[in-house]
């Protein structure tokens, strides 16, 4: 049997494209930014030294600040990748039922009873007394 709506199949499918690519982005995305709170922090306390303005301390701060980054940038990520592909199982699920619809129908159309149904009930009429002897 064709099958029917094939730019709704297209769509669908681009959705979960982009969730995908949502997904690899967003991960090397947080993964960036665990890796530049590590060196980068490192990087600009010595840079602070040299001037006396930032604390020996404050490289742990850049990497507290980057891991809670990495975090909830990773679970941003993942929350919006389901999203993106729930919405293309959505128009595949609405798909599905529109076809099972359509074969449920030609079934009960090709397997019915004729169409020409008596016009009126039948009536029940209860059988003649019987004769006296």
């Amino acid at each position: 049997m064709e099958k029917k709506f094939k730019v709704l199949r297209t769509i669908g499918t681009v959705w979960k494209i982009l969730a995908w690519i949502t997904l690899i982005v967003g991960v090397l995305s947080s993964i960036g930014v665990l890796l530049t709170s590590i060196f980068g922090g490192g990087m600009l306390s010595q840079f602070g030294q040299e001037y006396g303005q930032v604390p020996r301390t404050s490289w742990i701060f850049g990497l507290a600040g980057g891991i809670v980054g990495f975090i909830v940038l990773l679970v941003i990520t993942i929350v919006y990748f389901l999203l993106l592909y729930a919405i293309g199982e959505l128009v595949y699920l609405l798909l599905a039922i529109e076809e099972n619809t359509r074969l449920a129908a030609q079934w009960i159309q090709a397997h019915s009873a004729p169409s020409a149904y008596p016009a009126a009930p039948p009536t029940y009429s209860p059988p003649p007394p019987p004769a006296p002897q």
